[in-house]
């Protein structure tokens, strides 16, 4: 169907490279996927209206729709905006003309919790709150890792997973580069600075991203090839917020200082994401083996490197993550409970305890030391 909602003939993006990235010819991880069983699943499409996400939904009508795949875009309404409105309405419409389902939602934001995460993080948790339940999730399946940090993967492995539903999200190399970077500024380890998988599993359904090796700039020559109307969000332009800041004062240094540069940068990604996939398959390994009923085995996990006894009691904590928000501590910190255990005379039980932003700062849950074991309370 065509971006003006009224003829198929349009099919000139077919050879663009928006329609590649959908259909095979980016990552072999997300080509498998598709290849053998997106046509079978039902696919939600994040839909703001702007460029990236309109883009992205013209893009799939063209791959699915020939495939009877199963679409609908869903719409999140913050309300943060004097244009949020307006926002909505263009999506409405838009559906319209491309004969797409559309979800419109207006989640709530949680008391407390913008004070805590910061504006932007507390609008993206509800977001995908809202997401998973459009998508018919249950409460009790949501991932608890902060979004855009999750585990990169292929093709998933839970053996229930190839009825997930698939959540669609138009990032691309920008948004990559820009997550990157931010991550970076706040001491980031591998998993921050590895920014965003292509393909990750969350907790009953995919996460996809098929866009983040293409440029801003490609999704903007999909547009006017296409001729698709979008929206401009008025708030991109401020420079209160670090990645506008980034947007508008540091990329265009960098294009400067080196054309291509975003698009090198997104393959130095792919680079760390590859060395964290290998990374996470050894802390499997090592937890496997520290792991007892009663706990975390402390003599077990003592046993391994230093650099590897925290990463396997990071990997432990994950498991344990229990409300949405759950921020895992950052290195130093664990380290540091691991000294307190290594060290702890007898009768001591030293506490990790691990907050919940999203419910306002509460506990989600505390570690402690007893009878030679970590346990968790």
């Amino acid at each position: 169907m065509g971006a003006d909602g009224k003829t198929p003939r349009r099919q000139a993006a077919v050879s663009h490279s928006v329609i590649e990235a959908l259909t095979g010819a980016g990552s072999s991880s997300a080509a498998a996927l598709k290849a053998a069983d997106l046509s079978k699943r039902s696919l939600f499409i994040g839909f703001s209206g702007g460029l990236d996400s309109s883009v992205l939904t013209h893009a799939l009508l063209q791959v699915m729709r020939p495939l009877g795949g199963r679409l609908m875009a869903v719409h999140v309404n913050h309300r943060l905006q004097p244009a949020a409105m307006q926002f909505e309405r263009h999506c409405r419409e838009m559906a319209r003309l491309w004969n797409v389902a559309l979800t419109v939602k207006r989640p709530a934001q949680v008391q407390g919790q913008a004070s805590q995460l910061g504006l932007e993080a507390s609008a993206r948790l509800r977001r995908y709150a809202a997401f998973e339940q459009v998508m018919g999730l249950k409460a009790a399946l949501r991932r608890t890792e902060e979004p855009g940090l999750a585990k990169p993967t292929g093709l998933p492995e839970d053996p229930e997973s190839s009825n997930w539903p698939v959540l669609v999200l138009a990032h691309h190399a920008n948004d990559q580069v820009e997550t990157a970077l931010l991550q970076w500024m706040r001491g980031a380890g591998l998993e921050g600075l590895s920014a965003m998988p292509v393909l990750s599993q969350r907790a009953g359904y995919i996460l996809w991203r098929p866009l983040l090796s293409l440029t801003r700039s490609t999704l903007e020559d999909y547009a006017r090839s296409c001729k698709l109307p979008f929206i401009e969000d008025p708030s991109n332009a401020l420079l209160d917020q670090d990645r506008n800041r980034l947007r508008q004062q540091v990329f265009p240094v960098l294009r400067a200082m080196r054309p291509g540069a975003v698009a090198a940068m997104t393959r130095s990604l792919q680079h760390l994401q590859q060395a964290r996939l290998l990374l996470e398959q050894l802390d499997q390994d090592d937890l496997a083996g520290c792991v007892q009923a009663q706990g975390l085995s402390l003599t077990a996990l003592l046993r391994l490197p230093a650099a590897r006894q925290t990463r396997t009691f990071r990997a432990w904590l994950v498991g344990h993550q229990k409300l949405p928000g759950t921020a895992m501590p950052p290195a130093r910190r664990l380290e540091e409970f691991l000294r307190q255990v290594r060290t702890a005379r007898a009768g001591r039980r030293p506490l990790l305890a691990v907050t919940a932003p999203s419910t306002g700062g509460g506990p989600s849950f505390r570690v402690r030391l007893r009878a030679g074991f970590l346990t968790v309370e």
